[in-house]
């Protein structure tokens, strides 16, 4: 159910500050065009005796903890703040869907209805900024978890997982040690305040130079030179499993030092693209971690960063000297990743501040899959929901290589209505071709 916080607070309640990042998102689903972002949603497919009351009773815990998931931006709020809400205001409702029995092709209508409402975008004045959704089925259960991009980002997912799991383990074995609310968790606050603080810091400076010649008629946004068009569409997803000795035998031939798997990743996309269009110089935006310190590294919030590789893409190269040439970009902007975002908008293309993207790009997302939690009595296994609604609007196509033991998987997340089909896959055979060999 959707909530607005009313101007009467409860006891506790307290102004705490925003990133600058943050304020960026802020700003644009305030602004004219009102634009929110999907949420980030995972899930997971349950085997076993499933006790939806202590699936909520968890993730109320997990709420209570992270001061991100107890905050929430009021309107009447300054932009450079929100509020954070005392844990005993915090309780996690699923919503319980029981399909068992409903004949096709009803049960997939109610299935899809199900995972749209989850996963529609938050208002930022809304609490919380969280919903969740259990699906019953003859054989299994689907919890599926949605948390706005205000206050999570994708890295956060693994931090979730390990505290679903521990009071999990914890409240199925009817223990209550270590479940206090007050203590223990992470304060995003604190990242808050570092950022604020590091902005005014001489490093701060150095990275405005950095990024200004990487953004110089080229940034934020990289051109891709892919058609599009504007049409009515739907979102799409373009996917393939790839085997995962096979890509990182093909990586660790690179000979310029070590090439990590999103600088290859990085290499086989703009290789694709300059194989498609031609275009000698290519880039993408990527997110990138500012989980500096171990206090971070167990952090639920929005801390990542988008950054933008840019490379020169010769037709002559071959595919690994043009990922030498992402590697040492990403090694150059090691030191200078704390810059955020919306700082280098400010500074270098002010016109798109409070903007969506005025033109098509990719975003490159490489991460290795979520170590499962440990649920007693119960089989786990990821899952992550369908996204054709929640890709519907985007005008960049989100390609994201999942790393898993065996397998990789490799995804591409698009808008029908932008892009031609049969051009994504031709652009992602060629990736999958450039990663695979």
């Amino acid at each position: 159910m959707k909530t607005s916080i009313p101007r009467h607070l409860p006891a506790g309640t307290r102004t705490v500050p925003v990133t600058r990042n943050q304020a960026g998102r802020l700003a644009l689903a305030r602004g004219a065009e009102r634009w929110r972002k999907p949420p980030c949603s995972f899930g997971l497919r349950l085997q076993g005796e499933v006790n939806p009351d202590l699936l909520e009773e968890v993730l109320t815990h997990v709420a209570r903890r992270h001061t991100a998931l107890r905050t929430t931006f009021p309107d009447y709020e300054p932009s450079g703040s929100g509020l954070l809400l005392p844990t005993d205001q915090v309780h996690w409702n699923l919503t319980r869907v029981d399909l068992r029995g409903i004949p096709q092709p009803a049960r997939q209508r109610a299935e899809d209805a199900a995972f749209r409402k989850v996963q529609e975008p938050f208002a930022p004045d809304e609490f919380p900024l969280f919903r969740g959704s259990l699906l019953r089925y003859e054989e299994d259960y689907v919890l599926t978890v949605a948390v706005d991009h205000m206050v999570f980002d994708g890295e956060s997912i693994q931090v979730f997982l390990g505290e679903f799991g521990r009071f999990y383990q914890q409240l199925a074995c009817g223990s209550t040690a270590d479940l206090a609310d007050d203590g223990g968790g992470s304060d995003f606050g604190e990242f808050s305040a570092f950022e604020c603080d590091w902005l005014q810091s001489p490093e701060a400076g150095d990275a405005l130079v950095h990024w200004k010649s990487v953004w110089d008629g080229f940034g934020p946004f990289p051109p891709t030179r892919i058609p599009v068009r504007d049409v009515e569409g739907s979102g799409a997803l373009w996917r393939q499993s790839l085997p995962a000795d096979v890509v990182h035998a093909r990586r660790r031939r690179f000979s310029g030092g070590y090439l990590s798997l999103p600088a290859f990743a990085a290499a086989a996309v703009l290789a694709a693209l300059r194989d498609m269009t031609g275009q000698t110089e290519g880039g993408v935006l990527h997110p990138s971690s500012r989980r500096f310190t171990d206090a971070t590294q167990g952090m639920i919030g929005y801390l990542n960063n988008r950054t933008l590789l840019r490379a020169d893409t010769p037709l002559g190269a071959d595919l690994y000297q043009i990922a030498a040439i992402t590697r040492a970009a990403m090694v150059d902007a090691l030191e200078h990743q704390m810059m955020p975002f919306e700082v280098l908008l400010d500074h270098f293309a002010p016109q798109l501040r409070n903007r969506r993207p005025d033109r098509p790009y990719i975003h490159l997302n490489v991460q290795a899959s979520p170590v499962l939690p440990s649920l007693p009595g119960l089989n786990a296994s990821l899952f992550w929901p369908p996204q054709s609604s929640a890709l519907q609007d985007i005008p960049w196509i989100s390609v994201d290589l999942e790393d898993g033991r065996e397998h990789m998987v490799l995804t591409a997340g698009y808008s029908t209505g932008k892009f031609e089909p049969d051009l994504v896959s031709e652009l992602m055979a060629r990736v999958a071709g450039h990663l695979t060999g």
